[in-house]
């Protein structure tokens, strides 16, 4: 599509987002030549330039179609998102999905996914385009607050902690930046689900095993560090910080934590699962960057991610446009410290994070064109 729109495409190429995106390319492919395991690197920032072709066509898409086109687009998006979400609470209710689909995993649900187990991660994602379609479609406010807190509840039946807390966090964020006048009724919104969530996760044995008795040490005296000590997340965190110590400057190059994870200089003993610190990537998108990219590589994706945020505020502020709001909100919580989360460069997380960005980027074409 990008190819059969080259000429279309033309404009792009003077955009700031553009620089932006090259930047960070490029400083992927400088790292390269600093890779422990250059052919092992090679696909994945091989990769980026698929990322690029993408964003700029979306982008395009987004811009150069008719508006009564593009809400027929997030009208569908929206369908599917309420299938699922029925799909998810038939699945709590019966132990698998209307397809048969289910998981072995205790206080978690598939959905249709199937064997990955990224429902929450697709929830978080699209939650703000869904919100955002209603309030451009449909009028009723109260209406709006009972469909938001059903959404957050099947949110916490998935069971995905972290992207349960992003979508909190991004519906926060949503609520006091989009409603910025009605600061007192937001607030009492959300005192309400704080209570809700805690009466129901102290009446259902199996969630409430998900989200206080597997992480209980978090809610005592150091309970953060203690709680990396004794997880999992802690011994990839800790491996990514000593790999980041002894390759400060371009880290050990793209996709080869996974390789280098497992070597003994790198171990610390002091955390309980030390002997399962190997993994694909360390499970948080900083420590990913420090430890395969260094201070060169972490510093230029903070550059590209800030710069394109400045970008597509100083524009929503001017609009109020609730897409660009959504994609924005995304960005900012899918880049939030110490919550595990799927690698950057990866298909699935990263799938959605461009296609949010593709959608601020398009807004922002959008509304320097008019």
């Amino acid at each position: 599509s990008f190819f059969i729109n080259l000429e279309k495409n033309n404009s792009f190429y003077k955009n700031k987002y553009f620089y932006l995106i090259i930047f960070f390319f490029l400083t992927l492919v400088v790292n390269l030549f600093f890779s422990t395991y250059f052919l092992n690197s090679l696909p994945r920032v091989l990769k980026i330039i698929l990322v690029i072709l993408f964003t700029i066509e979306t982008s395009r898409f987004f811009v150069e179609t008719k508006d009564e086109v593009i809400n027929q687009i997030f009208k569908f998006w929206f369908t599917v998102f309420i299938i699922i979400s029925f799909d998810i609470i038939y699945e709590t209710l019966f132990g698998q999905n209307i397809l048969g689909f289910d998981t072995e995993l205790k206080g978690r649900v598939a959905s249709f996914f199937g064997d990955e187990l990224v429902v929450g991660n697709y929830y978080y994602g699209f939650i703000l385009f869904i919100l955002s379609f209603y309030l451009y479609n449909f009028k009723n406010q109260k209406l709006f607050l009972l469909i938001l807190l059903s959404f957050i509840i099947i949110s916490l039946l998935i069971g995905e902690r972290s992207n349960f807390i992003k979508l909190i966090f991004s519906v926060t964020l949503f609520l006091f930046i989009h409603f910025r006048n009605n600061f007192k009724k937001n607030i009492i919104f959300l005192i309400c689900i704080t209570i809700l969530i805690f009466i129901f996760l102290n009446i259902n044995e199996k969630y409430k095993h998900r989200y206080f008795d597997q992480i209980n040490t978090l809610y005592q005296k150091n309970g953060i560090q203690n709680y990396l000590k004794n997880s999992q997340y802690g011994a990839h965190y800790s491996t990514a910080y000593n790999i980041f110590k002894a390759n400060p400057f371009f880290g050990v190059g793209i996709k080869n934590f996974r390789y280098e994870s497992n070597k003994k200089e790198y171990g610390d003993e002091s955390f309980k699962f030390n002997d399962v610190r190997q993994a694909t990537h360390p499970h948080q998108i900083h420590f990913e960057f420090l430890s395969e990219t260094g201070i060169f590589g972490y510093f230029s994706f903070i550059i590209f991610i800030l710069g394109s945020l400045i970008i597509g505020l100083k524009y929503y502020f001017k609009s109020n446009d609730l897409y660009l709001l959504s994609s924005i909100i995304f960005i900012v919580t899918y880049i939030i410290p110490f919550l595990p989360s799927g690698s950057f460069l990866s298909t699935f997380s990263s799938g959605i994070f461009w296609l949010n960005y593709s959608i601020m980027i398009s807004k922002v074409n959008k509304l320097t064109k008019s």
